[in-house]
């Protein structure tokens, strides 16, 4: 360790991230924390903040490594010098919003005058950048606090627009500017920025938001932004009251909810109260809190509250299954898919730089973990390079891991329930492919789209499939959502009837009042399904099921019926494969134009895999066409990148149940992940699968090994199984009786009731053995099951003859 330019001492990003965050394991009773005092101005903590925003000791430990990384802030700043042309409503010229503007962009536009001052503050104080120390930059700086102050946000102001642009998009940077130039400001200029500050903030309580129906209690990630912005605000002025509110505020954050916002136990993260959002929101509190941790670790504020333990469940619990080649899986992003800058590709390289701060505050063998899983979602992914990232603390983190001996770590492989927000996700064995199945019900909402972004991404929690394969890292990120048919995609079952944009509201404010979303697994095998209510007053219903194994996905709809007199197709396939067009047979003959098929048995994509259709299937349409479009077809935000047109070839196949769907309409496919066309066409004559039932009663399969999966919507028989109620549940034969998984995905009953027909033994025993109630009357078996309390959660036992 020794001295650098500007005082700072030299640090690895290991040993600085290691001194800084404190353990994720629960302190000993009895232990003391070091206490570092606030002292007047919060010196150690602001320069500690600093260090975060700049990664200034990063920098001065390799200059070297940084300075493209460096280079890309100083043109950035550069650019943003140029623009500076004040004016009554905003600071810099670009952020212009005074003909013509909702209050909704007028709100982000202002936030976004202080986003680009702490780019600015950022630049003055960091070594190497050509404007570290800038007198002009300085002067920049505090000219524009002092406008933005004087003409938008100051205590006279009553705030209009998005509630998050007043208490959390322009409080953050703020804050941040402030701590960056704290020592060239005085204490009355301060004092007034942060009265500012307070006035948005509802009664001056960090655990309280606006919102246009009145003040509310935040939660969630909303609860972790507000905090992290009173926190730094308290450091810059200071205030230790304030800042020991804002801490005691964080708690709630981590600990598991039963509804509303936050994780759950079974690691569903929801924000906005009906949207999964574990992707982006989930992202956000976990990124704010590992800064946070790292910022208080060791003073007087230092979060001691053991149940910070939660976050070492939640990484493998909640954020590992959604991750794939490094990408995050779209189906948890919400309405961020619709945005140009944040591809999932980005928010995987977020989850990343956080589980390697975290890895430095976890136990040992916890830490390799996690360290072994970043390092495979790095290596297994082509079509990004963390490596190379301008984030400089981000770099850093990376670099020291792929300069170390850990080894990389496999994904969990096999299927994960997520019941509170609706997805399944299912990861092959071999980790060539991974299927998200996007769901919705009476809890969860069909999508969320504002005016400014996914108006039209309503459609895409009805059924559609998300399916990965590790040949191909480019599908969803490569102008995906730009490209593709929003209209219909992959794995729903659609009424064509032209929607408006939002037909269901914004915000995800408004869910189907469906019967059930649920479903359950048992070792490598899943059972999902949903009554889908359609947005849009279609009047289009059905009852849609997937069943999982290894190699296969079986795809049931039964009880289709629509209103409208629009066509109704289910989308078995919608595929970006490029700027190429690639191969699609169907029964072994080349599609070279789209067409209608009759009876068609199997068809296979190249590079993707295969898909066999089963008795009674309805006519396919299958196609490779060029599409084309636009990020502004679905988000408001414009400049060059986002009106540019953008084409790309699709691969479709869907079935069409025509315009007059009646309640008997059906469909049944397969999907080979993988498979080439030789091993579609011999699946095609035998599945290795049997489809019991398909109707409104139930859905159920029956695999070769004798494995019976099941979707039973109301009391039903599948095979010798008697089902009493909603359930959906795996019974698999075993030499001395059967293994079973069930749930209720209702998540109302009390009881599910199944009654077996010739099964040997009377123990029940396992993980939830104490939930069942086994009878026996001849031949069958009743087993009584509790769901009390269960919340849709897959529950397992067994009947043996003996104990086990």
């Amino acid at each position: 360790m020794h001295t650098t330019r500007r005082g700072f001492l030299q640090f690895s990003s290991a040993a600085l991230a290691a001194s800084l965050i404190p353990s994720l394991v629960p302190q000993a009773a009895g232990a003391a924390p070091l206490r570092v005092p606030l002292g007047v101005g919060a010196p150690q903590l602001r320069e500690r903040w600093i260090d975060a925003l700049t990664s200034r000791r990063t920098i001065a430990g390799a200059p070297s490594r940084f300075t493209d990384a460096v280079a890309t802030l100083d043109k950035g700043v550069s650019n943003l010098l140029a623009q500076i042309a004040p004016t009554a409503t905003r600071y810099f010229a670009p952020t212009d919003w005074s003909v013509g503007a909702t209050d909704l962009a007028r709100s982000n536009q202002m936030r976004m005058n202080y986003v680009h001052l702490e780019k600015l503050a950022t630049a003055w104080a960091t070594p190497g950048s050509a404007h570290e120390g800038s007198a002009a930059v300085l002067d920049a700086v505090r000219a524009g606090l002092a406008h933005m102050h004087d003409s938008i946000y100051n205590p006279e102001t009553e705030w209009w627009g998005n509630w998050w642009s007043w208490n959390i998009g322009a409080p953050r940077p703020l804050a941040n500017t402030m701590a960056l130039v704290h020592d060239e400001l005085d204490q009355a200029t301060i004092d007034r920025y942060c009265t500012a500050l307070d006035h948005f903030l509802p009664e001056r309580d960090p655990r309280l938001q606006l919102h246009p129906n009145g003040v509310q209690e935040s939660n969630g990630a909303n609860r972790v932004d507000i905090c992290q912005g009173v926190i730094v605000r308290a450091i810059v002025q200071p205030d230790p009251e304030l800042l020991r509110d804002a801490v005691d505020a964080l708690s709630p954050t981590w600990q598991y909810v039963t509804e509303g916002n936050g994780f759950f136990a079974d690691g569903s993260f929801v924000q906005h109260s009906t949207i999964g959002y574990t992707g982006t929101y989930g992202l956000v509190l976990l990124g704010g809190l590992s800064k946070l941790f790292a910022l208080l670790a060791g003073s007087e504020f230092d979060i001691v509250d053991p149940t910070r333990s939660n976050l070492t469940g939640v990484i493998e619990g909640s954020f590992a299954p959604l991750m794939f080649n490094g990408q995050m899986m779209d189906a948890v992003r919400g309405r961020a898919v619709a945005r140009y800058e944040l591809r999932s590709r980005d928010n995987g390289d977020e989850l990343i730089e956080y589980t390697l701060r975290l890895a430095e505050a976890a136990d040992p063998a916890v830490a390799a973990r996690w360290r072994g899983l970043c390092r495979q979602w790095i290596e297994s992914n082509d079509f990004s390079d963390i490596a190379a990232s301008t984030n400089i603390g981000r770099r850093a983190l990376v670099a020291d891991l792929l300069a170390s001996d850990v080894t990389p770590q496999a994904d969990a492989t096999g299927p994960r329930f997520f019941p509170a927000m609706d997805r399944l996700v299912y990861r092959s064995s071999d980790a060539s492919w991974a299927m998200c199945v996007a769901m919705c019900s009476n809890r969860i909402a069909w999508h969320e789209g504002t005016g400014a972004e996914n108006m039209h991404g309503v459609k895409t929690s009805q059924g559609m499939t998300y399916l990965y394969l590790a040949n191909d890292d480019r599908h969803y990120d490569d102008h995906f959502w730009a490209t593709s048919d929003l209209t219909a995609p992959a794995g729903t079952t659609v009424d064509l009837t032209p929607l408006a944009p939002n037909p269901e509201g914004e915000w995800g404010e408004q869910t189907p009042q469906n019967e059930w979303t649920g479903g359950t697994t048992l070792d490598d095998l899943a059972v999902t399904a949903m009554h889908l209510v359609a947005p849009g007053g279609t009047g289009l219903t059905a009852r849609k099921a997937w069943f999982f194994q290894n190699d296969l996905v079986i795809a049931l709809g039964s009880d289709i019926a629509s209103a409208s007199g629009g066509e109704v197709r289910t989308v078995v396939e919608h595929r970006n494969v490029g700027e190429q067009p690639r191969a699609l047979t169907v029964d072994g003959a080349a599609v070279v134009a789209a067409q209608r098929i009759d009876r068609a048995r199997w068809a296979h994509l190249d590079g993707v895999g295969g898909y066999v259709f089963l008795g009674g299937s309805p006519a396919l349409l299958a196609g490779v066409a060029q599409r084309e479009g636009r990020w502004t077809d679905n988000a408001t935000k414009a400049n060059a990148d986002t009106q540019a047109l953008r084409r790309r070839q699709y691969a479709t196949l869907a079935l069409t149940h025509g315009s007059d769907a009646g309640d008997s309409a059906t469909y049944a496919y397969a999907l080979l992940p993988g498979a080439d066309a030789a091993r579609t066409a011999a699946r095609a004559d035998d599945l290795g699968a049997r489809v019991l039932r398909n109707d409104a009663d139930a859905q159920a399969v029956r695999l070769s090994s004798g494995v019976v999966c099941a979707a039973v919507w109301r009391a039903a028989r599948v095979e010798k199984i008697d089902v009493g109620g909603p359930a959906t549940l795996i019974v698999a034969p075993v030499p001395t009786g059967v293994d079973i998984s069930l749930s209720d995905p209702t998540q109302q009953q009390d009881a599910v009731e199944l009654t077996i027909k010739a099964i040997a033994g009377d123990h029940v025993f396992g993980p939830d053995a104490d939930r069942v109630r086994l009878t026996r009357d001849r031949a069958w078996t009743t087993l009584r099951v509790d769901t009390a309390g269960t919340a849709g959660r897959p529950l397992r036992f067994s009947v043996r003859k003996h104990a086990a």
